[in-house]
C-alpha cells in the first residue's frame, strides 16, 4: 500500500501557503497545496480557521518537511525584535509608537497625519 499524502502545515492565506511550498521546493523538499476553490475557502484569499493545507507525498519527506520548517521558524523568532519607539507628534501631542525597524525613518501620525520624524539610534 502507497503511503498517503501527510498535512505538515496550515498556512493562513492561499499566498502564504505558496509562498511556504516554493521554499519547501527550494530545499528540494516536494510539497502541494490543497486546490484553492476546495470548501473552506473564502474571498480575497483569506481562508476559514483551517486554513490551506500544504501536503507532501509520504511520513518521510514530512519529517523531513517539517524539521526544516521548524528549523526556519526558530530562526525567524530570533531575528524578531519587539522594541518599540515611543514619539510624540508636535501637532497634535499624540503619541505613537512605531517598531524599531522605523528607527531614523519620518512617518504619518496615527491621529492627525502630520510627519513625524523617528529617532535612529543615539538620537
Amino acid at each position: 500500500m502507497a503511503d498517503e499524502p501527510i498535512c505538515i502545515r496550515h498556512a493562513t492565506t492561499i499566498e502564504e501557503a505558496e509562498i511556504i511550498v516554493a521554499w519547501l521546493e527550494e530545499q528540494g523538499i516536494e510539497a502541494t497545496i490543497t486546490d484553492p476553490s476546495s470548501t473552506g475557502v473564502m474571498a480575497f484569499g483569506v481562508t476559514d480557521p483551517e486554513g490551506v493545507e500544504i501536503y507532501v507525498a509520504d511520513a518521510q519527506t514530512a519529517a523531513r518537511a517539517q524539521a526544516v520548517l521548524a528549523e526556519h521558524d526558530a530562526a525567524d523568532e530570533s531575528a524578531v525584535t519587539d522594541e518599540m519607539i515611543d514619539v510624540t507628534c508636535d501637532e497634535c501631542r499624540h503619541t505613537n509608537s512605531f517598531h524599531s525597524d522605523y528607527a531614523g525613518s519620518t512617518q504619518e501620525c496615527s491621529e492627525c497625519g502630520s510627519f513625524i520624524d523617528v529617532p535612529g539610534e543615539g538620537e
